[in-house]
């Protein structure tokens, strides 16, 4: 049975509107049971995705971890301030090396109109600051109270005295009370009851909280530069790409904007706070990746017979992915730690950083399997569209030829996009005159050597299977759509 002959839009974007709202292209009635197999596939695979998800979903717990991490010295508060003035000349205790001392005015947080100077030493990494620009500062706020201060013998020498501050440490809802005994000599200045102070402090192996040093509140302590302002370029670029996409896709562009925004979403409220909450991060980036999967795709072209198909031979290309990158890792053994990141993550002992490297290679190829599924399971309809009397094998083998040509760009573009990931520290390989084997052996670039070889055999796997799909599912239905029709899409 097929559906109605559907009336000649007045435009392009009318007509593109009207094809998504109407759930996709050909959404005629299915011959036989083929497409209902598909459907039930989708909302089976939808449902698993959904209880994943729930099963996974993060409790809340990474915020102990923003904390702990904060009180390590890792600033998780920032604010804006302008530069206000700079001097050059000898750096403080250094006379011999040059120095600019800059004058911040803050323009935003606690402190708002307090002017501090910080000096920089003249070098490569030096910022390049001048008067009137907006930078970002990083701020430690107060964690603890002083509760009392008191003389008592020193613990290292009890013939000397020493200041002892009794302090209540902020430790999630509750205050943890310890004592901090200052150095002989320190009047404690600034340190009064009912002070709030910054405390350095870590875990011991019992999970007692050792302090490592107390500072008073002084905004020049507080506040370090922490890079230059870029949120209005970051602004007009992203609303210059949003204009392009939009004037060129028309609705099916704003269709993909959201689809975007959807992914952003999926990745910050659930795949982040999941994977510090200490849940598997393979498990989080596979069922993360696939409801960006369905949000991204149907967001962006409809509720359509073809984007269910490209929907499983997605699905089925990333569930091939993980396997082969648990398998990789595995037999490579991966540590994870490839960066300075991965190594302070360590201090977490809930985080799985092997685990966050397959989940990384997961994410990854996801957006490239989307693109390959997708442009496949269009060219198959299109290729039905234009010839109605092309059978499923037929369809097939047009469809896979076209795939080998798409392939063959697409595992160059992840080969390039890894590699530009990576080209400082490959520069410096190259400066150290290593051997191709010795470079491609270290774990930095294997990782990425792995990253493509995984991502790209998961491409590939996903070519003929959602090809075979496609086929198998436009020849199963009729497609009314007249030339002058297809023309109007």
């Amino acid at each position: 049975m097929s559906g109605p002959d559907l009336p000649l839009p007045d435009s392009a974007d009318e007509a593109a509107l009207e094809e998504w709202l109407a759930l996709g292209p050909g959404l005629d009635e299915p011959a036989g049971i083929r497409w209902d197999v598909f459907t039930a596939a989708a909302l089976v695979l939808g449902v698993v995705t959904v209880i994943g998800i729930v099963l996974l979903w993060p409790s809340g717990e990474s915020r102990k971890q923003v904390e702990e991490l904060s009180a390590l010295g890792v600033p998780s508060e920032f604010y804006s301030a302008d530069v206000v003035a700079i001097e050059e000349g000898p750096c403080a205790g250094v006379p011999t090396v040059a120095c600019a001392l800059v004058d911040f005015e803050l323009t935003a947080g606690p402190d708002i109109g307090f002017v501090l100077t910080q000096q920089f030493a003249d070098g490569p990494s030096t910022p390049d600051l001048s008067v009137g620009q907006s930078v970002v500062m990083s701020y430690i706020g107060p964690n603890a109270r002083v509760r009392e201060t008191l003389d008592a013998s020193c613990t290292f020498d009890p013939e000397q005295t020493c200041r002892v501050l009794r302090l209540a440490v902020d430790q999630g809802d509750a205050a943890v009370l310890r004592e901090f005994e200052l150095v002989p000599g320190d009047t404690g200045a600034g340190f009064f009851a009912g002070a709030r102070v910054v405390v350095d402090f870590f875990e011991g192996d019992g999970g007692e909280l050792e302090i490592v040093n107390v500072a008073p509140m002084n905004p020049n302590r507080q506040y370090r530069f922490a890079d230059l302002q870029r949120r209005s370029m970051l602004l007009w670029l992203t609303v210059l790409f949003a204009v392009v996409v939009i004037g060129l896709g028309g609705w099916r562009g704003t269709a993909a904007l959201a689809g975007l925004a959807a992914s952003v979403a999926v990745l910050l409220v659930f795949v982040l706070p999941a994977i510090l909450d200490g849940r598997s991060p393979v498990l989080v980036a596979v069922f993360g990746a696939a409801a960006i999967a369905f949000l991204a795709l149907y967001l962006a072209h409809g509720f359509s017979r073809m984007t269910t198909v490209a929907l499983i031979g997605t699905l089925a290309a990333l569930t091939l992915t993980a396997i082969l990158s648990g398998l990789s890792v595995s037999v490579a053994e991966f540590t994870g730690l490839v960066g300075e990141e991965s190594s302070l993550l360590t201090l977490f002992g809930n985080i799985d950083v092997q685990g966050l490297l397959l989940a990384g290679i997961v994410l990854g190829a996801a957006g490239a399997i989307d693109d390959v599924t997708v442009t496949q399971a269009s060219a198959v309809w299109e290729l039905k569209a234009a010839n109605a009397s092309l059978g499923t094998v037929e369809l097939f083998r047009r469809g896979l030829r076209i795939g080998r040509d798409h392939i063959a760009s697409t595992v160059n573009t992840l080969l390039l996009a890894y590699a530009g990931a990576a080209l400082p520290l490959l520069v410096l390989f190259v400066l150290s005159e290593q051997s191709l084997g010795t470079v491609a052996n270290s774990e930095v670039v294997a990782v990425e050597i792995v990253r493509t070889l995984v991502g790209s055999i998961g491409l590939v796997a996903a070519v003929p299977f959602t090809t075979w799909l496609a086929a198998v599912a436009a020849d199963g239905q009729a497609l009314p759509h007249t030339d002058s029709q297809h023309a109007a899409r």
